[in-house]
């Protein structure tokens, strides 16, 4: 969060793009999503201490079903069509089959990931709220980056990871500060990448955006990070998840397509009817009328 506060703050500096400046009142307006983006970060880490990664990602597919209720409760949607409603109950029912394949099971684990799902639903929702009340990505970004930056410090500090670090055998090492500073350009670009998402898009829709790097998530974490037992509902859950997210993305891809249709035989429609004037056309009536009766008035 320090680094996106920096870069935010020299990108504003060199005139790059058009920030207003971070106050109390804006602080308090982004509060919730902000807090919502915390629990969600810290829930994460707890439970990846306890489940694999094919797991994790695993529960982590619940997401959408969050988003799509929460979208219907606060931004007062109105539901989905069929099609879709079908891809986000696959999937969530994908994820329960691959919990109950999964050999390692561990409670705790599992609840801070079940936690993390509904904050990450929660600060996803909360930031198209946002979105809709026009504030912009970048801005969106800056309020995030400020308004948890001092929560994660002082988590930092409880949990003794400035002390680890100091002990740490590679706090000398070259290697490590190079990846190191690389996942922390990796995470200010990401946390970017889903405002983006989200802003264009909806809440729901960044949520299953995530089903493709969930595929590349499961297949490595199936071999590296101490890997996972196979089961056959493992296996039959996370195809469930595959394949919802597949469905869901043709769907909206769809959907895009015949709103796009609509949307031109629309105008076309509005075209014609511009360049009909029916008033032209009974005044043309009106005069060959009153032309026949003067005609007969003669005769």
């Amino acid at each position: 969060m320090l680094v996106t506060v920096l870069f935010l703050e020299i990108l504003g500096s060199l005139g790059k793009v058009s920030l207003p400046s971070y106050t109390w009142k804006s602080a308090r307006s982004f509060l919730a999503p902000s807090m919502s983006y915390a629990f969600h970060a810290t829930l994460s880490l707890m439970a990846l201490q306890g489940m694999n990664i094919p797991m994790y990602g695993a529960v982590k597919r619940c997401t959408p079903l969050v988003n799509l209720i929460l979208a219907v409760v606060i931004l007062r949607h109105p539901f989905p069509s069929f099609t879709l409603i079908v891809s986000v109950l696959t999937i969530t029912i994908g994820c329960f089959v691959a919990v109950l394949g999964d050999l390692t099971f561990d409670a705790f684990a599992y609840t801070m990931g079940g936690l993390s799902v509904l904050a990450q639903g929660l600060y996803l929702t909360l930031v198209q709220q946002c979105a809709e009340n026009k504030r912009s990505t970048w801005e969106i970004l800056q309020l995030n980056s400020y308004n948890t930056l001092a929560p994660f410090i002082i988590m930092s500090v409880l949990v003794g990871e400035p002390e680890n670090i100091i002990k740490s055998k590679y706090i000398a090492d070259i290697g490590f500060h190079i990846v190191f500073w690389i996942l922390v350009s990796m995470g200010s670009v990401l946390n970017y990448s889903l405002f983006l998402c989200t802003v264009l898009n909806s809440a729901l829709t960044t949520s299953l955006v995530a089903v493709a790097k969930s595929v590349i998530q499961t297949l490595v974490g199936l071999f590296v990070f101490g890997g996972i037992k196979f089961h056959p509902l493992n296996t039959a859950g996370i195809v469930m998840n595959t394949l919802g997210g597949f469905m869901y993305t043709y769907t909206k891809y769809q959907e895009k397509i015949e709103d796009k249709r609509q949307k031109t035989e629309d105008e076309n429609f509005n075209e014609v009817k511009v360049g009909f004037h029916p008033l032209s056309v009974q005044g043309t009536i009106d005069k060959s009328g009153e032309h026949s009766l003067n005609d007969i008035k003669v005769s």
